[in-house]
């Protein structure tokens, strides 16, 4: 009982000893391979084992890259001397880009085959996994063939797990892309609903731009196997993302290095490259993948390398204004050009051929977006401080011209006020002097009936009724006009009959002068009329005489319902001096050398107020030596077309 327990015990050890060893083992990298191009993809299994060995080429670099080709690769390695007897060993064959891998295994002088990738329903791949790995088992030193095929970039890069190394690599992977898809969701819609916001046609393309980039190397990176009823529509699929990301990564280009400044034929050449991108992916997908493939590859190449620096270089000779990002990011893909193609430094981080299309190749992406995001608040930010300076120079700016505004009227109402004071001085003085003339003759008149004081009093209240007449017509020279139909000629004539008289009694000739085509009725304001001619007329009569007053009257048709009407008062006096024209419109104000004239100085102000009611305005001819003329121009209504139109 104690030998069977104890044989017990020692199978149990050596089989955990076995499993630690196995467990233990690193991954084995294959380093000489080797490798048989075919270049038709059609030779079966044993066409290949019938070959000659020097149709293989020996192949140590550890993996095999070929860039858009039909060529099936047979790559051949023996087991031997590399994985250790009774070890579950995991062969990886390569970039998860392969659509065709199929694995040969020589085992006991029979050949098994396992196959995945895109190209077979996901059950029957060995395991289902975003890297297609194959179990291998280390029986008689077996000898292994791999065909490997690729619609697009081809790394054949054959490695050996141990199942614990294989799950840290996995682990790995996963946190590594984690991470990457991680920050890429923290940051894109973070972007996306700020250039929203802000209107921000740079960050929303390139948020854009980001996003769409990711879910290309999402596709290339077979993350398709979570929905393995895609796996068959990958092309498909790695196309129209391909487009979409390409698309607006283009938008992007054109926002920042400001094409739409530019001349017509920029915006047309990258619309153009667009174009030809959709296009070399339809022939891809429906006449030559290779073909298709390599002159997609070209036009990205193109748009990186050449386009966007010349654009940049057309934009600042024409004096646009650019960013500081339009100029960072043509030099970075510049200096990603000489790395990759001039010094060919495949081990500097994400310019391997292993990380192109790499999930952590997204990293430099958004770190880009992050500074546009910046950019972006930042620039917002200026433009908010800006617009509020502006409105803050508007604010002020509006508050000094209401202040002068303000000021300006205070001048004016002082002014007003002032003159005010002087015309009620005026007033208080003129209407006075009769008052007191009309006492003291009353009072004389009891004394002394014998003079003629009652004929004073009758004239000093004349005159006192006079002034007050000219006073309430200046300040009624304000109301609004008041048209009515009228005779004009008979108008004319009336005061013609008022004025005659007092022409005659300063041996003045009056004449009235009425053109033929004068309309007999129009629509005026004949009170405010009135006032104006027996002023002008009045004036005239005052200070004439033995001379000669005439009044003109023309006019002008102004269509088929108005007229204008041209009025001329002119006489014989004295005459104006030239620099008194424009006082004497004033109120109170009178002439030189008119003291033994009587009058009050509100005769030509009443005309100059009335005629500003009736929208027109009284013009002085007068060389101050001989002679007065004013004239004024007055558009009227003819009161029949009047009807027919309001009618």
């Amino acid at each position: 009982m104690m030998r069977l327990a104890l044989l017990f015990v020692l199978l149990v050890v050596s089989e955990m000893a076995v499993a630690t060893v196995c467990a233990d083992q690193p991954p084995a990298r294959l380093e000489r391979l080797a490798v048989f191009e075919d270049r038709g993809a059609q030779l079966r299994l044993e066409q290949i084992l019938a070959l000659p060995e020097q149709a293989f080429s020996n192949f140590e670099q550890g993996y095999l890259f070929a860039n858009y080709t039909h060529s099936a690769y047979w790559v051949r390695f023996s087991l031997a001397g590399v994985t250790s007897r009774d070890c579950l060993r995991w062969l990886t064959v390569g970039d998860p880009r392969l659509n065709d891998i199929q694995v040969f295994i020589r085992s006991a002088g029979q050949w098994q085959r396992m196959h995945a990738g895109s190209a077979y329903p996901a059950e029957e791949w060995p395991v289902l996994g975003r890297q297609p790995s194959f179990p291998l088992y280390d029986e008689d030193d077996g000898l292994v063939l791999i065909r490997a095929t690729s619609r697009s970039a081809l790394i054949v890069e054959p490695i050996l797990w141990s199942e614990l190394a294989m799950l840290m690599q996995r682990q790995t992977s996963a946190l590594v892309d984690g991470l990457s898809l991680g920050i890429v969701l923290l940051v894109v819609p973070f972007s996306l609903v700020v250039g929203s916001i802000m209107r921000s046609p740079l960050l929303l393309t390139h948020a854009a731009t980001v996003l769409t980039y990711i879910v290309v190397t999402c596709v290339l990176n077979g993350y398709l196997t979570h929905w393995p009823a895609l796996l068959p529509w990958s092309d498909v699929i790695r196309s129209l993302v391909s487009v979409i990301s390409f698309a607006c990564f283009l938008g992007y280009a054109r926002v920042l290095l400001q094409v739409r400044h530019l001349p017509r034929c920029w915006g047309l050449l990258y619309g153009a490259l667009l174009v030809l991108f959709i296009g070399s992916h339809l022939w891809t997908l429906l006449l030559d993948h290779a073909q298709g493939g390599a002159f997609t590859d070209l036009l990205r190449r193109f748009t990186v390398y050449l386009l966007m620096p010349l654009t940049l270089l057309v934009a600042w000779y024409r004096g646009v204004s650019l960013i500081w990002m339009a100029w960072v990011i043509p030099l970075l893909y510049l200096l990603q050009f000489f790395m990759r193609y001039v010094l060919q430094a495949d081990q500097v981080i994400w310019q391997s051929r292993q990380d192109f299309f790499s999930l952590s190749s997204i990293v430099p992406g958004v770190v880009m977006l992050t500074c546009t995001l910046l950019t972006e608040l930042y620039r917002s930010r200026k433009r908010a401080q800006r617009a509020r300076g502006e409105l803050e120079d508007r604010r002020q700016a509006e508050q000094g011209r209401l202040e002068g505004m303000v000021q300006r009227r205070t001048e004016q109402l002082s002014e007003s006020l002032r003159a005010r004071g002087a015309m009620l001085a005026r007033i208080t003085h003129d209407l006075r002097t009769p008052l007191l003339d009309i006492v003291d003759y009353a009072r004389r008149l009891v004394a002394e009936s014998r003079h003629d004081y009652p004929q004073r009093i009758t004239r000093s209240a004349h005159r006192q009724l006079a002034l007050i007449d000219e006073l309430l017509e200046f300040s009624h020279s304000e109301q609004p006009q008041h048209e009515v139909p009228g005779d004009l000629h008979l108008f004319l004539r009336e005061i013609a009959e008022e004025v005659e008289p007092l022409a005659r009694r300063h041996a003045n000739d009056f004449e009235l002068h009425l053109a033929t085509d004068v309309p007999q009725q129009v629509s005026a304001d004949f009170r405010r009329l009135r006032t104006v001619l027996l002023n002008l007329l009045g004036n005239a009569v005052k200070f004439t005489r033995d001379g000669r007053i005439q009044l003109h009257v023309n006019c002008q048709p102004r269509g088929v319902a108005a007229v204008s009407l041209q009025l001329q008062v002119e006489d014989t006096g004295p005459g104006i001096h030239p620099d008194d024209q424009q006082r004497l419109l004033q109120p109170f104000e009178r002439g030189a050398g008119v003291e033994a004239v009587e009058g009050s100085g509100l005769g030509l102000a009443i005309v100059t107020q009335a005629l500003q009611a009736m929208g027109s305005a009284l013009q002085v001819q007068s060389d101050g030596v001989s002679g007065s003329r004013f004239s004024f121009e007055l558009n009227l209504a003819l009161p029949g077309e009047r009807a027919e139109v309001l009618a």
